[in-house]
């Protein structure tokens, strides 16, 4: 049972790995449930929510902030634009 057990962990924990095979990772993971004395409803089971990464750190406001008025900077420049003030854009 160990050795099932581990296998089971290995292939739930790359899921991505599994997107063709779906019933061996449907299985796998009826496996580590059972392993816990627990049931298993599939219908409940969604690849889509576990392969899904962590979205991305947002950009700190400073490096936002500088990209954005670098570029209202370049677009004012291209159509002869001139500043009203000297700390706009």
């Amino acid at each position: 049972m160990q050795d099932i057990t581990k296998t089971a962990r290995q292939i739930a924990g790359s899921p991505e790995q599994h997107l063709t095979e779906v019933h061996l990772f449907t299985s796998a993971w009826a496996a580590m449930k059972a392993a816990r004395g627990q049931g298993f409803n599939p219908a409940r089971l969604r690849p889509q929510h576990l392969i899904e990464g962590p979205a991305p750190s947002p950009e700190p406001t400073d490096m936002v902030l500088e990209r954005v008025g670098n570029r209202v900077r370049e677009i004012m420049h291209e159509r002869g634009i001139q500043p009203h003030r000297r700390h706009a854009a």
